[in-house]
């Protein structure tokens, strides 16, 4: 097992700035928070988009978020060709710097995965009939997942009320939307038989099954945290046969949300184990693509605490090296 410690600094930032560089450069003329409703997302549509095992997620907590007021980071999401993103509605009906962050995204030539309000929202129909409005303003009839609700487990609320909202509040959504593909349950992690019981009830039922993967906690051991990415997988097979067992067919999958540990980490700050974490976080969710895995999305870009792919700076942190490394990797490959 190698050693993890911090001796990698220097020679992390020089890899860090020569990747920013390559990808940034040179800068697109057009401002990104320039594009308007409705229109193509960008010239490279025509090109092969790389996996979606390679998306991300926007923190978006308000519109202090970086990547609505750093347009460097807006283009070094496009250069790389960055190809899902996921953002929550934290407003009741959507608002202007909301409307922003997916004008962000469509400039970025990323798919959205837009997180509308579930059963934890006593008018989620209202409001969410709301956002979808807002969303097909700048997507139009383009590909869009809409997820219902974020870990709504972690709320209390069980699978019964799950599927009874949504089969209150999707249909309507639908209507709205028919091109558009509906994610739940959003689950905080990997419980097959929420998920499963979910699959079997929900009317209509799913494009795909969405859940959480956070490997470890601070006070595991580095070894632990590497081992059990190899969860995942088992993770993946677990719930397919679930899934299987209540409904007797398989559903797409999609790991919405991971990262090392959901709380704050220090080894977050490890360069050196971070560098070698997310090699093996990557590796695992493209090798899981065989088992039905159709997007994954990393938390986060910007501006959540210490998950970040790029820092306050617009520097790329240990894990944004690796995770932009493999998205040009991609590119060049296709």
């Amino acid at each position: 097992m190698a050693s993890f410690n911090g001796g990698g600094i220097t020679q992390a930032r020089i890899v860090a700035t020569l990747l920013v560089a390559a990808l940034v450069t040179p800068a697109c003329a057009q401002s990104p928070l320039s594009i308007g409703h409705g229109r193509t997302p960008n010239a490279r549509s025509t090109h092969t988009r790389p996996p979606l095992v390679l998306g991300t997620n926007l923190a978006l907590f308000d519109s202090t978020d970086h990547i609505l007021n750093h347009p460097a980071s807006q283009r070094l999401l496009k250069r790389a060709q960055v190809p899902i993103i996921r953002m929550p509605f934290r407003s009741a009906q959507g608002d202007i710097w909301e409307v922003e962050a997916l004008r962000a995204i469509q400039y970025i030539g990323a798919i959205p995965v837009v997180i509308v309000h579930g059963p934890a929202d006593a008018n989620a129909l209202t409001d969410d009939r709301q956002l979808i409005a807002l969303v097909r303003g700048v997507f139009g009839n383009s590909t869009v997942y809409v997820e219902f609700g974020n870990e709504p487990d972690l709320a209390g609320i069980d699978v019964e009320r799950y599927v009874a909202t949504w089969n209150g509040v999707i249909p309507a959504l639908k209507a709205m939307a028919p091109t558009y593909r509906f994610v739940g349950p959003a689950a905080s992690g990997p419980d097959p038989t929420y998920i499963a019981t979910f699959d079997r009830f929900a009317n209509p039922p799913p494009d795909a099954l969405s859940w959480h993967e956070y490997v470890c906690q601070p006070e595991d051991s580095d070894e632990y945290c590497i081992a059990h990415v190899d969860d995942w997988t088992t993770h993946i097979h677990a719930i397919n046969q679930g899934v299987r067992g209540a409904t007797g067919k398989t559903v797409p999958t999609m790991i919405t949300e991971w990262n090392l540990d959901a709380r704050l980490d220090a080894r977050f700050e490890n360069p050196s184990f971070m560098l070698v974490w997310t090699r093996r976080a990557l590796q695992t969710l493209a090798a899981n693509q065989a088992n039905g895995l159709i997007a994954a999305m990393q938390y986060c870009v910007a501006s959540s605490r210490q998950f970040n792919l790029v820092d306050a700076t617009g520097s790329l942190t240990a894990e944004g090296q690796v995770f932009f490394q493999t998205l040009s990797k991609s590119a060049a490959a296709s």
